[in-house]
């Protein structure tokens, strides 16, 4: 089969967000396309082995995937081998999530969860690379002008009180995080978080803890309330809105720093140096020791 320049266009996007529903590759890709010729073409790369698709999500809808064959002709790779029946719910709201903040201009930069997995594994190994605190995304911001890398914890069920100890210890040991956003399910598991985090505060540091209601977040994110230490405000009055742009995602760190283009003041270059900065520092955060700027 001949594959299209849309073709590659969603398999680039399936690696760079690790999947896709129908309805949000519709949006992305297929733009005033009806839906039956968007699936049409789906299942045609599905039975010829580019994407696959993945089931179980509470509302049905029908996850599209990667696969080796489908990762050559664009140049990309498949950012997960296998996709856990246990977490699916979890992960595709996190991705749901990921795309409302971009498109919405919160989100300047994102390092997926697997993206830091895969760096602290070839650094650490398996074994140790599983004590490691991973956070579900890392999320470059611009608060009011001074760029910074905020963790991201989606919750959608209650932890134990020992695991919630352990996460916010570990988080308060971190030195170049600007803030950790917890976003939830409910307002108990945000009171949870804040509790201990207020029983492990440390006073040297400067990291801060945001709370926010999942839908709130998916409904409106610019609009949507941060519960801070005994006070609220909107995200907006945070963090700077930017138009939403098509930042380099995926693209490694290795590939920032052996480019050797021509220093011009553009939008793209502008976005590349946000990435490489955010790179840089998210490699930092997850204890890899490379250089920061």
């Amino acid at each position: 089969m001949i594959i299209t320049k849309r073709d590659n266009q969603l398999f680039q996007k399936l690696s760079t967000h690790g999947m896709l529903s129908t309805k949000q590759a519709t949006t992305l890709l297929f733009n005033s396309i009806a839906r039956t010729t968007v699936l049409r073409r789906l299942r045609i790369l599905e039975a010829n082995y580019y994407v696959k698709r993945i089931t179980g999500l509470d509302g049905h809808d029908v996850l599209w995937v990667l696969t080796d064959k489908g990762a050559n002709p664009a140049g990309v790779s498949t950012p997960k081998k296998s996709w856990s029946k246990n977490i699916l719910q979890h992960d595709y709201k996190l991705l749901s999530l990921r795309l409302e903040l971009e498109k919405a201009g919160v989100a300047q930069s994102w390092i997926p969860e697997h993206e830091i997995r895969s760096l602290i594994y070839k650094k650490y190994g398996l074994l140790e690379g599983k004590q490691k605190l991973i956070p579900d995304g890392l999320m470059g911001i611009d608060a009011m002008g001074k760029f910074g890398s905020v963790a991201i914890e989606l919750e959608l069920t209650l932890k134990n009180q020992n695991r919630i100890k352990d996460i916010v210890s570990r988080y308060q040991e971190k030195k170049d995080l600007s803030a950790v956003w917890y976003i939830a399910s409910s307002q108990t598991i945000l009171n949870s978080f804040f509790r201990e985090w207020r029983n492990h505060q440390r006073f040297n540091r400067p990291l801060k803890l945001y709370g926010s209601l999942f839908e709130e977040v998916i409904k409106n994110p610019v609009e949507a309330t941060v519960f801070r230490e005994g006070s609220s405000c909107k995200i907006k009055d945070i963090w700077r809105i930017r138009p939403a742009h098509t930042p380099a995602h995926g693209v490694s760190i290795q590939q920032f720093a052996n480019t050797d283009t021509e220093d011009r003041v553009t939008h793209e270059n502008q976005t590349n140096k946000m990435e490489y900065l955010f790179q840089q520092k998210a490699v930092v955060i997850t204890d890899l020791t490379l250089p920061t700027l």
